[in-house]
Order: C-alpha cells, then sequence, then structure tokens
C-alpha cells in the first residue's frame, strides 16, 4: 500500500507455500514477489494456487525441456509464442490461473526495465527516455516490477 498498490491477504495455504519455499534470492526475492502479487493480482485474497504458480514460474528455466536454446534468429514475437507454448504445456491440459495477460506483461517488462537501466548505468531520465517513457511512468514501473537500479560509474 505504501508504494501505490492495493493491499492484499494471502490464503493460509499461499503462507504455508511462502514458508516451505527456500527462497534462494533471500529477502530481496520475498519481497518482489509481493510486489508481483499485488500489482499483477486484481483479487483481494491470494490463493494458495497464485503462489504455487509465481514460485514455479521463478523456478523454470530459461531453456526449453532438454536444454536446447532458443535460436538467436528469433524475433521477440516468435520467442514470447515459443514460451508461451512451453507454458500452457506445463500445466497439463488445465488452464493457468488468471491474470496471463498481466503475467506475462511483467514478464517482457522486467528485462526490458533492467537492460534500459544496465545500458545507462542507473540514469533513469535516459533509460526513460530510450524507452520512450515518462520518468515518473519508468520509477513506478522499477517499484512495480522490483526491478534492482544500481547506479555505476564510468570504467576507465
Amino acid at each position: 500500500a505504501s508504494e501505490g498498490l492495493q493491499t492484499k491477504r494471502i490464503s493460509s495455504g499461499g503462507i504455508e507455500l511462502m514458508k516451505r519455499y527456500p527462497w534462494p534470492g533471500n529477502v530481496r526475492e520475498l519481497e518482489n514477489l509481493v510486489r508481483r502479487l499485488a500489482a499483477l493480482y486484481s483479487q483481494d485474497e491470494i490463493s494458495s494456487e497464485i503462489i504455487e504458480s509465481e514460485l514455479k514460474t521463478g523456478e523454470r528455466p530459461v531453456v526449453p525441456d532438454g536444454g536446447a536454446l532458443i535460436p538467436d534468429d528469433l524475433s521477440i514475437g516468435q520467442a514470447v509464442e515459443h514460451f508461451l507454448q512451453r507454458y500452457f504445456a506445463s500445466f497439463a491440459g488445465e488452464l493457468p490461473p488468471s491474470g496471463l495477460y498481466q503475467r506475462i506483461l511483467a514478464e517482457v517488462e522486467y528485462p526490458l526495465v533492467l537492460a534500459s537501466m544496465t545500458a545507462t548505468r542507473g540514469n533513469q531520465i535516459k533509460a526513460a527516455e530510450l524507452l520512450g517513457l515518462n520518468r515518473n511512468t519508468l520509477r513506478k514501473k522499477i517499484r512495480e516490477l522490483g526491478v534492482n537500479v544500481y547506479k555505476s560509474s564510468r570504467q576507465p
């Protein structure tokens, strides 16, 4: 709520799943999950199914099953289509939890914002210009997506 996001409740089953999760990214990973849940799901109570889906999504490898890399010559659209085919297949004929559109947007926006911030060495004004966004819009996205912003000086 302090970041302009609606306050949510997490079901007791969801809390239990979160307690059992190893949190390899430590507190920052937990913070990012909570922000994502608040930003991406419209429900007042976040179910254990949503928590499970989000935790599994975070564990899924970036490469397809079998370790084959996605070809370099794929367009962004083709790569997203490839990902979505694997994503739907991972639910074994069932539908994923609602809110897929926002989850996919966040999955695309996160690396886009991160790459822009990295390319501009953490300069939010330059990154916003690069993305064609208003500086305040970029700041809001950085918070919502849980992008870590590090300013770095130029290397000699």
